[in-house]
């Protein structure tokens, strides 16, 4: 798990809100404090969808947050800032896959409960965590190191300037 502070709060929102540079993540859950407290739980309900919706969706427990993010823009714009947020993204069951293949890692996906990116916003702060979960105990942590490693990949390709805590 690494802490990742991010300085350029304006550039970072931007992308996050307003361009696809996340757009690839499943949202967990997400927070945010404005006049008032939102929660939104990024759980599918299959029931809404139709059937071809449904189908043509390539991971059905978690929202992507391509289809969350307007929602998300709509609570956060206006003239004052948010006190805070809060968006636990995963990583797709398809590229948690992709990363385990690459890296030639002893356990399956599986194994994996989830390759997490939270981002955190609070009162003028922003930061940048990385966590994984697993469904049993596991004392290797190459996963996690290679997650890290890949998350800072990810913000450096996207010109995202941020410092380690």
């Amino acid at each position: 798990m690494i802490a990742l502070s991010i300085p350029e709060r304006k550039d970072f929102t931007s992308k996050l809100f307003l361009q696809n540079t996340f757009d690839s993540f499943l949202v967990a859950r997400a927070s945010f404090t404005t006049g008032i407290s939102i929660s939104i739980d990024g759980a599918l309900h299959k029931d809404y969808f139709t059937d071809a919706e449904w189908e043509s969706m390539e991971q059905r427990d978690l929202a992507r947050w391509s289809l969350l993010k307007p929602l998300c823009f709509q609570i956060v714009r206006g003239s004052r800032l948010p006190e805070q947020f809060n968006i636990v993204f995963v990583l797709s069951r398809a590229n948690t896959e992709k990363l385990l293949g690459d890296g030639g890692f002893s356990f399956s996906a599986e194994q994996v409960g989830g390759l997490f990116l939270n981002v955190r916003y609070d009162r003028g702060a922003l930061a940048c965590t990385t966590g994984v979960s697993f469904t049993s105990f596991v004392m290797d942590k190459t996963l996690e190191r290679a997650w890290d490693d890949m998350v800072k990949r990810f913000l450096k390709a996207r010109e995202i300037i941020w410092e380690e805590l």
